[in-house]
């Protein structure tokens, strides 16, 4: 039996452990269940006592970063991690969150190139999409509530930054906006989207600002799509086994 599990706290609404039975339905010997540690620490302790491998969301992905015994390139880059393999007692960490992000705007046949992107939030998600964004030849400007941690970043990828106060501004100019902040957090007005616009949010349960801009006609692209294309890679990266797609697009409702 190979087992594998989603860490973070709250992790109660994760839908990975529902994807990846689906994706692996007849594959009895593979499992992936569920664990709300409350330090990064745990997260460690517990994949090595007994799985083979699993994801890191929230808070954790910075924290199992910095713990791992060995981190890919892209992973490093990013300062995040949300996939983990264990071998021989040792974690090795991955980032596919880029992946989800990218995948994502190509489902819906949004071109980063040369587009102006704005970024919120600087946590893993943000992270990984900052990147995603940079790598594909997006013009990124990333805004943060803690200022400086978003200038710290935008240094790494050589790309620009907005304080929160000239946020108006921002929004406004910006062909795609990218949301990684908490799905409760509502700091864009409704007057600064216009309907041109392309609108990726991070949250899969709904947001002030996915609603405000469904409103408007702007293309929205939900967190169900990230969390599925990022899960289709990092599947296929624990098993050696093609997933089920569709059954995973069933799950999320995106069939």
């Amino acid at each position: 039996m190979r087992k594998y599990t989603i860490l973070g706290n709250p992790v109660s609404h994760s839908k990975s452990p529902a994807l990846f039975k689906a994706a692996y339905e007849n594959y009895p010997d593979l499992s992936y269940d569920r664990n709300e540690p409350h330090k990064a620490e745990e997260c460690i302790e517990i994949l090595k006592s007994r799985y083979d491998g699993g994801n890191i969301t929230a808070p954790f992905k910075e924290g199992v970063f910095r713990l791992a015994d060995e981190v890919t390139e892209v992973a490093d880059l990013i300062g995040a991690v949300n996939t983990v393999i264990v071998s021989q007692n040792r974690i090795k960490a991955d980032n596919c969150d880029h992946y989800g992000v990218s995948e994502s705007f190509g489902e819906f046949n949004v071109v980063l190139k040369g587009k102006s992107c704005l970024l919120l939030g600087t946590g893993g998600a943000g992270k990984a999409a900052a990147y995603a964004v940079h790598k594909a030849g997006g013009l990124l400007t990333i805004a943060n509530r803690t200022e400086q941690k978003a200038k710290d970043f935008a240094q790494k990828l050589n790309c620009n930054t907005s304080s929160i106060a000239g946020l108006e501004n921002s929004v406004k100019s910006a062909d795609i906006i990218i949301n990684t902040l908490y799905s409760d957090i509502d700091i864009i007005d409704k007057q600064w989207l216009h309907s041109g616009q392309v609108i990726l949010d991070a949250s899969y349960i709904g947001s002030p600002l996915l609603t405000k801009a469904k409103e408007l006609k702007c293309i929205t692209i939900d967190g169900r799509y990230w969390v599925y294309h990022q899960a289709v890679y990092c599947f296929l990266q624990f098993t050696g086994i093609e997933p089920d797609k569709d059954a995973m697009r069933k799950v999320l409702g995106l069939n």
